[in-house]
């Protein structure tokens, strides 16, 4: 899935967080919500060059026992901000698209455990002792290691030490959170530029999820994630909410850049 274009705001008129939802009202008839219009949310904070920032979340609601099934790959859902019109539904799956043209240049992901004030959030997820929770670049259906380059960047790997509800089982709490490495060079000589600190360069459309796996390095998934026995039976649900955010160059100035200064002249004489 690509984008067909992207929606365009300026500094100005820059008053909440960008948007990375992108479907708009089925423009055929049917009943599909499909088509694309106008793109996710960017603003052009610098002439030439659009800002992304697309944030999501993954509802955990499944228990221990089905957490290995349930908890370990999971889709992002990025909400609608339209919360008032059921033709505009949430979307399933955290994309973003880039080109070998114009490519998407990612310098920042994070993702944190929700702690709400409401009742309805969950005071904390669980995982399998050891494990990482872990949000990143989705390779066919499996994680990536944290060690290519760029990886560690659009990688963002929450890890705990605090016990679960068995020995084996460990606990994120709500306000918990985690960011990838930022993409800003340090040091001089040989260990100034490295792997972990240069931008993802995203040539095609890159799915972003949520893992549970051993460690930051790990290329399959490893237990899973879950909620208390208490938080289900008190109808909360654990959130990890996620963040990427990237750069991509506007495209080339175009008939109706110019068109407006090219109609109605006026030419002095003499």
């Amino acid at each position: 899935m690509t984008y067909l274009s992207a929606k365009k705001i300026y500094p100005g008129n820059w008053a909440v967080a960008l948007n990375g939802w992108y479907k708009n009202i089925d423009t055929t008839g049917g009943t599909t919500n499909n088509a694309s219009k106008a793109g996710p949310t960017c603003v052009l904070a610098l002439p030439g060059y659009r800002y992304f920032q697309t944030r999501g979340y993954v509802p955990v609601t499944w228990a221990s026992g089905s957490a290995t099934t349930s908890g370990q790959t999971m889709a992002v859902i990025v909400p609608s901000p339209y919360r008032q019109d059921d033709t505009r539904t949430d979307i399933t799956g955290m994309v973003i698209s880039g080109s070998s043209v114009q490519g998407a240049y990612v310098y920042r992901t994070a993702i944190s455990v929700a702690s709400g004030w409401d009742g309805r959030a969950a005071s904390g997820v669980y995982a399998a002792t050891g494990n990482v929770i872990s949000f990143g670049r989705n390779n066919s259906g499996s994680p990536t290691a944290a060690s290519g380059v760029g990886e560690n960047v659009i990688q963002a790997n929450l890890t705990s030490t605090v016990s679960g509800d068995a020995s084996t089982k460990i606990y994120f709490s709500g306000a918990s959170q985690a960011f990838g490495t930022d993409p800003f060079i340090t040091a001089t000589g040989a260990a100034g530029v490295t792997n972990t600190n240069v931008y993802y360069k995203a040539t095609a459309a890159t799915t972003f999820s949520v893992f549970a796996k051993g460690a930051a390095n790990d290329t399959a998934v490893s237990g899973g994630v879950y909620i208390s026995d208490a938080d289900i039976a008190a109808g909360r649900t654990g959130y990890l909410v996620v963040e990427v955010c990237y750069v991509r160059p506007d495209d080339a100035p175009a008939y109706e850049d110019i068109d407006s200064y090219l109609l109605g002249r006026t030419v002095t004489s003499g």
